[in-house]
């Protein structure tokens, strides 16, 4: 599908809508003592695209991610085909897509055809993770899986193929190389397989200083309440890396993997939670497990959990200054929401300077869910969410952005819109990814929600801190 042209009055209803980006933001009391921001990072980029936006035919990206040179990488699934009627659930046909825009927003005609690699593994698949490493090697985690149908209303009942038997599942690495062909130098042809079904949760990938690569997925079954993860090894070339069994049980951790994370030191952390599961008494909800791991071995050397008294549901792992890192998420009850931040030191202890004894809280607009979070060289924290509104009757949703600032010492940035907070007006797009480039600059990507037969993708780069 080849990205359209980009309409005038789409740009100029995007610097309203999405990012706000014409509007100056107004400092207003309490908070942290971050120094005033000498220009609007929300203001446009007028360089890039047509007054700062770029307009692609859909369907949205599921992962984003910068090159060095400053190109943007775009990966998602697009539908191709229907499952049967009469079915209850399964898995349609889907082939992956990776798109590439220049560094002023242009479709990259270098990059596979006309700008755009497609391909399918087992007929049903989607990225859940897309790195790059320092060879211009681009590297995407796929969730493979046969296209296959449910034929009857149970939780129990299998998803079976066109040829009546279970459909086959697993997590993939895909190489590609810096032209978008793929990199047969990787794995076999360039595909690495984990050898092993997948839950069909989302996978996290990271790339490590020798340029090897450490995939983090769940193990279990959620509605049976069986947690675990696992961590997969590979070389550079994506080689799987054998692990002799752990001699000690592992310190307990029984919870989903979400997010992993590769410290200065080579240590490896990962984190995850048990999913959408509630506790009518939210105080004893276990929170977020955070597990370290060996820098050479991958194994786990320790593990605990970290309590936010709430129903609280995780989004990501974030690189902090001093090595540390930030685990965030938030929390929903009733029409209430807040953002919620844990701060760790290196070696995974809470550092209780952060906020209130290690933890930053922060309310958020009813019906807000994190999108993206960014951690900028100050120690500060950007948060893009998209909140949604409905009429009185559920219908007619319109959706903002919501831009949250916390501070190193995890209080909201005063001098960030209204105490730390900026919420746009209501338009029918809504923002899915939050970037930002070697600069300083940020680029958003959102989706127009309203239903319509040519729905649109929209990149908007803002000045961001490129003028710090």
């Amino acid at each position: 599908m080849r990205p359209s042209t980009l309409q005038p009055f789409i740009s100029s209803r995007l610097l309203i809508g999405v990012s706000a980006l014409l509007v100056a933001l107004t400092g207003c009391g309490g908070g942290s003592d971050a120094a005033v921001d000498p220009v609007d990072p929300l203001k446009a980029d007028a360089s890039y695209g047509v007054e700062g936006t770029v307009r692609l035919d859909a369907p949205a990206p599921s992962v984003v991610a910068l090159q060095p040179d400053g190109k943007l990488l775009l990966a998602g699934s697009r539908q191709t085909g229907q499952l049967p009627p009469g079915n209850y659930g399964g898995a349609a046909p889907r082939e992956v897509f990776v798109r590439r825009l220049t560094t002023n927003g242009v479709v990259d005609t270098t990059f596979g055809t006309n700008g755009e690699v497609r391909f399918t593994l087992k007929g049903s698949d989607r990225p859940s993770d897309l790195k790059l490493q320092k060879s211009g090697r681009i590297v995407l985690a796929v969730l493979a899986g046969q296209p296959c149908a449910i034929s009857t209303p149970s939780l129990s009942a299998p998803c079976l193929t066109e040829s009546g038997t279970h459909a086959e599942r697993s997590t993939n690495l895909v190489a590609l190389r810096p032209d978008g062909a793929f990199d047969r130098t990787f794995g076999q042809n360039g595909v690495a397989d984990t050898d092993a079904d997948q839950s069909g949760l989302n996978v996290s990938l990271a790339v490590r200083d020798d340029q090897s690569l450490a995939l983090l997925r769940s193990t279990g079954l959620a509605r049976a309440r069986i947690y675990g993860r696992r961590l997969d090894l590979f070389s550079a070339n994506g080689v799987k890396q054998t692990l002799a069994p752990q001699l000690e049980p592992q310190p307990g951790c029984e919870a989903f993997g979400r997010s992993v994370l590769i410290q200065g030191s080579g240590r490896i952390v990962s984190a995850g939670d048990q999913g959408l599961i509630s506790y009518a008494d939210p105080a004893v909800h276990p929170g977020v497990c955070i597990a370290i791991h060996d820098s050479t071995s991958g194994r786990q050397t320790g593990g605990a959990w970290t309590r936010f008294d709430g129903n609280y549901g995780f989004f990501s792992l974030v690189p902090a200054t001093g090595d540390g890192f930030l685990a965030t998420g938030q929390i929903c009850h009733g029409s209430e929401c807040q953002l919620g931040v844990a701060r760790y030191e290196a070696e995974g202890i809470l550092q209780t300077s952060y906020g209130t004894d290690g933890i930053a809280r922060m309310p958020i607009p009813p019906r807000s869910a994190i999108q993206s979070t960014l951690a900028l060289p100050d120690g500060r924290l950007v948060v893009l969410a998209s909140t949604v509104v409905y009429d009185n009757d559920g219908n007619n949703p319109r959706y903002s952005a919501t831009w949250l600032q916390l501070g190193s010492d995890g209080a909201p940035v005063a001098q960030f819109g209204n105490r730390g907070m900026v919420t746009t007006e209501l338009t029918t797009i809504a923002p899915i990814h939050l970037i930002q480039d070697n600069q300083g600059r940020w680029l958003v990507v959102s989706v127009d929600q309203a239903p319509a037969v040519n729905a649109s993708v929209f990149v908007q780069r803002s000045v961001g801190y490129s003028q710090r």
